[in-house]
Parts: C-alpha cells; sequence; structure tokens
C-alpha cells in the first residue's frame, strides 16, 4: 500500500524546523504539486531554489519536508494528484499525498471558524491556533471504509459511477454517531441492498486524497445475495470468484490489497479476517407465507382471482401490522411476491419496513378463475364445487387445481434451491396459500377444501 516504504519511514510529528538548502518543498497550486517525473522516478524541487516562506510538514528518513510556494522552472512542472497516483509508487508518494492532505487543512483553515480571527501555526504540535480567541484545531482526518463483502466463493467488485474508472470494493464515510461497523453495515446496504454480517477489520490506510482514514473490512452476505444497486453511486456491482477479478493498475491501495488478498487465496482468506465460519451448522431455510390485505373485492365479496383490485383503508392497515410483526424477523432476507398490485402493495408495506428487497414472480399470481372472475361469490354456488375439481380447468380460459400447484410447487422448488439456508417471505394469495400448505404438508381433499387464509395471516414452513 502507498504507506508501505519500508525500510524508509515517515516522521510525523512537528518540530520547530527551519529549512535547509538541500529540504524538499511541496507547493501546491489549485490543487496540483510542484514536481518532476520521469521513467516513474518522482522528484520535488528543493529549498535553496525558492528561499521563500516556509512550514515544516514532516521527514522521511532524514530528508525535511517543507510547505512552500514556488514557480515551475527547468524539469519541474505542476502535476495533477491522480496522474502522480496512476504513474508513480515509493516514498515520495506517500510524502506527496501527505503533504497534499496537510496544504488542504492549511488552506481550509485561514480563519477562525468562531471568531473569524487568523489562525497561525501553533509553534508547538500539529496545530492551528486563532490569534484572536485562543481556539485550536488540528488536521482534518475524515473516516471512511473499504469493505470487501464475499458470499459463497466469490467477493462483491463494483465501479463507480463517477471518478476512479478501475475495479473497487463498496466504500463510503463515517456518518456522526456512528461506529465503523455500522458504517459497514450502512454502504453496503445503500449501495447494493444486501445485509451483512461476522465484520472482521483487515487493516487501515492512511489517503491524503480525501483527507481520510481508510478502514478495510471483510464481511459476509446475510440471507440473499441478490444485488440490488443504487445506479446513482455505481455503475456496475458484481459477483465475482477469484479467478475473474481484475485488479486496479496501481498497487498502492487498500482496494486493491483487499482484492488481491481474496484471488491469491482463492476466496479462502486467513482465519483472523475470515467472515465465513466454514465449520458451521448449516441453517435451515424457512419459507413463510401470507395473503395481501383486505381488498375491494373482498370487502364487496367478488371472486377476485387473477382480477386486479386494490387495497382498502383496513387492508393497508393489515399491511402496516404484518411489517411491524415481520421486523421482529431480521432474518427475513428476501421477499417473493405475486405480480397482482393488492399483493405488490402488501409487500411494499413490508419491505419499507424492514428494507429488505422485493423479488416479483409470475408463478405466485392467484389461481386464474376464468369466467367466475369478479362474479359475486355467493351467486356462483358451482365455485366451490369447482375448486375441488383436481383436473378439471375454471372455465372460458381458466387454470385447473393441477395447472395452480404446477407452477406453485415450481416457485417454491426454486425459492428452495436460491436461498438455502435463508428465510424468504411469499406475498401472495388465499388460493396459493392453499396450495403451499399440501406442499409442506399432507392434506385430505376435505381439510384441503376447508382450508382458509385469512388477509395478512402468516405461516411458516420450516425445511
Amino acid at each position: 500500500m502507498i504507506q508501505d516504504i519500508l525500510p524508509s519511514r515517515l516522521h510525523n510529528h512537528w518540530q520547530p524546523r527551519t529549512p535547509l538548502p538541500e529540504s524538499y518543498i511541496m507547493c501546491f497550486r489549485d490543487g496540483k504539486l510542484l514536481a518532476s517525473l520521469k521513467d516513474g522516478e518522482l522528484r520535488f524541487p528543493k529549498f535553496h531554489e525558492s528561499r521563500r516562506d516556509a512550514v515544516y510538514l514532516f521527514s522521511v528518513d532524514d530528508a525535511a519536508f517543507f510547505l512552500c510556494d514556488a514557480d515551475e522552472t527547468g524539469d519541474f512542472q505542476f502535476y495533477e494528484m491522480r496522474e502522480l497516483r496512476d504513474r508513480c509508487a515509493g516514498k515520495y508518494l506517500y510524502a506527496a499525498f501527505t503533504a497534499y492532505h496537510l496544504q488542504l487543512w492549511y488552506a481550509e483553515n485561514r480563519y477562525c471558524g468562531i471568531c473569524r480571527g487568523d489562525m497561525l501555526h501553533d509553534g508547538k504540535e500539529s496545530a492551528l491556533v486563532c490569534q484572536s480567541c485562543g481556539h485550536k484545531i488540528y488536521p482534518r482526518i475524515n473516516p471512511a471504509v473499504i469493505v470487501g463483502v464475499v458470499s459463497k466463493g466469490r467477493i462483491l467488485i463494483t465501479r463507480y459511477r463517477r471518478g476512479y474508472a478501475h475495479n473497487a470494493l463498496v466504500a463510503g464515510f463515517t456518518e456522526i454517531g456512528e461506529t465503523l461497523e455500522e458504517t459497514v453495515a450502512r454502504e453496503v446496504m445503500e449501495e447494493t441492498g444486501l445485509r451483512v454480517r461476522n465484520i472482521r477489520y483487515y487493516k487501515s490506510q492512511p489517503w491524503g486524497m480525501a483527507q481520510d482514514i481508510l478502514m478495510g473490512y471483510f464481511c459476509e452476505a446475510d440471507g440473499s445475495d441478490e444485488i440490488k444497486m443504487d445506479d446513482s453511486e455505481l455503475k456496475s456491482a458484481v459477483w465475482c470468484r477469484p479467478d475473474e477479478i481484475e485488479l486496479q493498475p496501481q498497487q498502492h491501495s487498500l482496494t486493491n490489497e483487499m482484492m488481491m488478498l481474496f484471488r491469491d487465496t482463492n476466496g479462502h482468506l486467513p482465519p483472523e479476517y475470515n467472515p465465513v465460519t466454514p465449520d458451521a451448522a448449516p441453517r435451515k431455510t424457512r419459507i413463510c407465507f401470507t395473503r395481501h390485505g383486505e381488498t375491494t373485492m373482498n370487502v364487496a365479496d367478488h371472486i377476485s382471482g387473477v382480477t386486479d383490485c386494490d387495497l382498502t383503508a383496513n387492508g393497508i392497515a393489515q399491511a402496516e401490522q404484518l411489517a411491524d410483526i415481520c421486523a421482529q424477523h431480521p432474518e427475513i432476507s428476501v421477499i417473493i411476491c405475486s405480480p397482482l398490485k393488492r399483493a405488490q402493495k402488501t409487500a411494499a408495506i413490508i419491505a419499507e419496513k424492514i428494507r429488505v428487497p422485493v423479488v416479483t414472480d409470475e408463478r405466485l399470481r392467484e389461481w386464474n378463475y376464468g369466467s367466475y372472475e369478479d362474479q359475486p361469490r355467493g351467486e356462483t354456488p358451482v365455485f366451490q364445487a369447482a375448486k375441488r375439481e383436481f383436473g378439471v380447468r375454471m372455465p372460458d380460459g381458466g387454470e385447473s387445481l393441477l395447472q395452480l400447484a404446477h407452477r406453485v410447487y415450481s416457485c417454491i422448488d426454486d425459492i428452495r434451491r436460491k436461498y438455502a439456508g435463508e428465510t424468504v417471505l411469499c406475498v401472495c394469495h388465499g388460493g396459493v396459500c392453499r396450495v403451499a400448505e399440501t406442499y409442506f404438508k399432507d392434506m385430505s381433499t376435505d381439510a384441503f377444501s376447508h382450508f382458509f387464509m385469512g388477509n395478512c395471516e402468516l405461516r411458516q414452513y420450516e425445511i
């Protein structure tokens, strides 16, 4: 990484030093640094080439660095910091970024934020002191996290929407009142829609580009590993196997080192960093089924089937109550939902509460009742009898119970494979819930006929 300059060493404690003719000066203008760059070798002007007021910054080994103004001359010209990052390495690049961090602090704190007095160097430590009120400030350091999310032998690789164009990991700054571990969980959720667990600290890195201290973590996707990317922040987010990882062109970032470690260990991180417990007992798969909230057709006692209808105010309240119940079960990792809007609305209310993704599956739509659709239930006495005819289709293009069971069973089979070891909530309809009951439990024809699922009732099955 950029700070790994052994056997050289950065001495960052402040000293009351006067520049010597051979001392290095760091001159910045409009965010650019005055330097010479030939064949990847980075050099800086020396104090005898400027002879202007200078402020001591730090030393690398026995070489002292000062903040000082100077002009372009000879081989020295102003370079963008990103260009230096892309073309250089070694102790002088580290010195350049550390100096950049400090000069930003000086430039942003010329005046006191309390009384507007002049801020001058303390003279005893790395601090600025107001000459009017005595207010003291220290160099600003922004804590941020770099997160390697792993799942099933893969790592989550991202690319930013703007700025850095190469592969990266999820990253973000810590907010007020937030622990670093909370930052990890929040940033991953905001950028990719994933929940994480088993957060393991890796390493830290000072990074002057954004005046930050980066802290690297590895963690494991908790529950579903389906990515729901924030496309305002990212342009891509994909799971990669170790052999699919494309490293950054520069070798000095914490992000690149973490990707390299995952690649070179073939996804088997050292135990102290590995968020996956290989000998843990496999978790059981839990599939929960619920019926949507009360609808206008429920109130009118009409047969709804695949006919779309809206939730009533009471149906919305039922969905909100169910959301509160689901919030007590953080193990729910995903909601699988019927495409019909009464189920979609119910699922949306729950998802907003528990912050999990919603996946629509056509196979969870209600039974197609053909010409019985939207008919008054009490005026259709043959409807109940028709529902018990296993292999006979509902009239005029409807489905048979056999067809309904085929698609619902197929959906449950896929959920078991894709979400093994997770807890999944299926938001659907009464007819679908009745068939789902037969998937998990033996039922007589009579029991099947009398099965009833109330609005927003919740049933859980464990496999």
